[in-house]
C-alpha cells in the first residue's frame, strides 16, 4: 500500500490534519524532484524544432521499447511472434509493425501486461472513468503522477497558471452531504459538481468569490451546467476569472460557447485520458488540440480518425500502440503556425454527442464523468448500460458476473440505483434491467448513455436560457 493510499483510508479529521501539515511544506520540496525536472524540461523543450522533437521521441520510444521487451511477458510474446527486437523499430513507420493494444486485451492479459522488474504491492494504482461501461484498472510506476501532473501545469501555463496556484474544482464524485470540500494541500476548493437548484448556484458563487480563485477547473458538462443555472436563474457573476479549464470529457461547441459568455473568461481545454498515453492541449492562440510529443506517439487512423497512442510515462504497465476509441475530428499532421510550437498531430477537437446527458425534467443537464461515479466499485456487475427512456425514467441495465449471489446482486445494484437517484434528482425515476449482454451499435461500438428522448427535448433546455 502506498503512503497515498494509507492516508486515504484516515478518518476525514486526521486526514485534513495531515493535509494541512503537508501544505505547509514548501512547493519546491512537496511537488518533488520528479515534477521540477519534468516541467522545468517542458517549458524549455516545447520551442524545439521539429527535428529535435522527434529524436527525442525516438529515444524514449527504444527506450520503452527494450524495457517492454525485457521484462513484460506480453510483449515479450509480441516481438517473439513477429520475429522482432526492439532494434527493428528504427522509426515512427516501423511501429506498425506492432499490433494495436485494446481495452479488452489489456484486461484479457492484466497479469501479462505488468512488467515483472515492478513490485504491484508498492505500486499505485489508476483506473478508467468506466464511460466505455466498464473501469479498466492498471498499475503505474511511482512516478507517473508526479510526470502527468508536470505535464499538466506545463499545458495550463499558457493561460498564465502556475504551479501552486490557487484553484477551484467542479469534478469528482456528487456529494449531498460535503458539497464543498477544501483541499489545503492542493490548495484546491472542490464543488460537487451537481448544481440542481438556485440555492446552491448562489452558494458556489459565493464561495469561489471569497476565494479569489482565478481558475476554474472542472468537468465541461458540469460547468457548463453550473453556467445554465446562472443563465437561466438570471444571476450575477461576481468573478473575475482569468480561465476555465476544461478536462475529463468531450467537449461540445455549445458548452465552450456558454461558459465563455456567463463567464466572461477564456476557455482553455484539454484532452487526456487515465491511460495516460496521449495528451494534447489547446495553445494561446486557438482551440486546437495540439498533442504533445514529450509525453508520447500519437498516431490518427487515416481511415476512422481513431486516436491511437503510446506512453512514455508509464513502465509498470506500458501502453503501446493503445485504442482509445476517441476520434480526431480534423487531424493535420503540420504544426500551428499562430503558437510557433512543432507539436503534433493537431485536432480540432475530439467528437461527442449531447445524447451522451442525461436531462431531468427540470431542464439539469448531467455529464456522463459525473455519473460514473456510482459505478466504479461494483462487484457483481460485468457490463452496464444507462438508458433514458424518458425525461423522468432512467434504467440501467446491468450484466452480471456468472456465478455471482444473487442476492449480492440484488442488493449492488439497489445501492447503485440509490446513488444514481441521488445524482439525478427525485423527479427522476431510477430503475435495473437484468440482461444477458449488452448490444452494441452498427459499427460494433459500446454507447454507454443511450438516450430515447427525442433531440427536440434534449434541445429545449439549451435554447430556452
Amino acid at each position: 500500500m502506498t503512503l497515498r493510499e494509507m492516508v486515504k483510508r484516515l478518518p476525514y479529521p486526521v486526514r485534513q490534519g495531515v493535509k494541512y501539515i503537508y501544505g505547509m511544506i514548501p512547493l519546491s520540496i512537496r511537488y518533488g524532484r520528479v515534477f521540477w525536472e519534468t516541467y522545468n524540461f517542458l517549458q524549455e523543450s516545447q520551442w524545439w524544432s521539429k527535428e529535435k522533437l522527434e529524436e527525442y521521441q525516438m529515444q524514449q520510444l527504444s527506450k520503452l521499447l527494450h524495457h517492454a521487451y525485457e521484462n513484460v511477458p506480453y510483449y515479450r510474446r509480441i516481438f517473439d511472434e513477429r520475429g522482432l527486437k526492439p532494434k527493428d523499430i528504427q522509426d515512427f513507420s516501423d511501429l506498425r509493425k506492432l499490433p494495436y493494444l485494446t481495452k479488452d486485451t489489456f484486461k484479457a492479459r492484466a497479469k501479462e501486461l505488468l512488467a515483472r522488474n515492478f513490485d504491484p504491492g508498492k505500486l499505485p494504482t489508476s483506473h478508467t472513468s468506466g464511460t466505455t461501461g466498464k473501469p479498466l484498472q492498471f498499475f503505474e510506476d511511482p512516478f507517473t503522477s508526479q510526470k502527468e501532473w508536470a505535464f499538466i501545469c506545463h499545458q495550463w501555463s499558457r493561460v498564465g497558471y502556475k504551479p501552486g496556484d490557487f484553484r477551484v474544482e467542479l469534478r469528482g464524485p456528487v456529494n449531498s452531504d460535503k458539497p464543498v470540500y477544501y483541499d489545503p494541500a492542493s490548495k484546491v476548493l472542490r464543488l460537487s459538481p451537481l448544481i440542481d437548484t438556485k440555492e446552491k448556484a448562489i452558494y458556489y458563487l459565493t464561495k469561489i468569490q471569497n476565494t479569489g480563485a482565478k481558475f476554474l477547473h472542472g468537468y465541461p458538462g458540469a460547468i457548463a451546467s453550473f453556467a445554465y443555472a446562472i443563465k437561466g436563474y438570471r444571476l450575477t457573476v461576481p468573478l473575475k476569472l482569468r480561465a476555465v479549464l476544461f478536462a475529463s470529457e468531450a467537449i461540445y461547441d455549445w458548452e465552450r460557447e456558454l461558459v465563455q459568455e456567463v463567464f466572461n473568461c477564456r476557455v482553455f481545454s484539454h484532452y487526456g485520458m487515465a491511460e495516460k498515453v496521449v495528451l494534447a492541449a489547446e495553445c494561446e492562440h486557438s482551440h486546437q488540440y495540439h498533442c504533445i510529443p514529450q509525453y508520447g506517439i500519437t498516431e490518427i487512423d487515416r481511415d476512422t480518425h481513431e486516436i491511437i497512442g503510446t506512453g512514455f510515462l508509464n513502465y509498470a504497465n506500458p501502453f503501446i500502440r493503445y485504442r482509445t476509441t476517441d476520434i480526431a475530428s480534423m487531424p493535420i499532421s503540420s504544426r500551428c503556425e499562430k503558437c510557433g510550437r512543432n507539436y503534433f498531430p493537431v485536432f480540432a477537437k475530439v467528437e461527442g454527442r449531447l445524447e451522451d446527458f442525461i436531462i431531468t425534467p427540470e431542464g439539469t443537464l448531467i455529464a456522463p464523468a459525473i455519473i460514473t461515479h456510482p459505478f466504479k466499485d461494483l462487484k457483481t456487475v460485468k457490463d452496464t448500460q444507462i438508458v433514458q427512456k424518458d425525461l423522468d425514467l432512467v434504467v440501467v441495465r446491468a450484466v452480471p458476473w456468472a456465478g455471482k449471489d444473487s442476492q449480492a446482486l440484488q442488493a449492488e445494484l439497489r445501492q447503485l440505483c440509490q446513488d444514481l437517484q441521488i445524482i439525478l434528482g427525485k423527479s427522476v425515476q431510477v430503475k435495473w434491467e437484468i440482461v444477458e449482454e449488452i448490444e452494441r451499435t452498427t459499427s460494433g461500438k459500446f454507447k454507454w448513455i443511450v438516450s430515447e428522448v427525442s433531440r427536440d427535448s434534449l434541445e429545449k433546455g439549451i435554447k430556452e436560457i
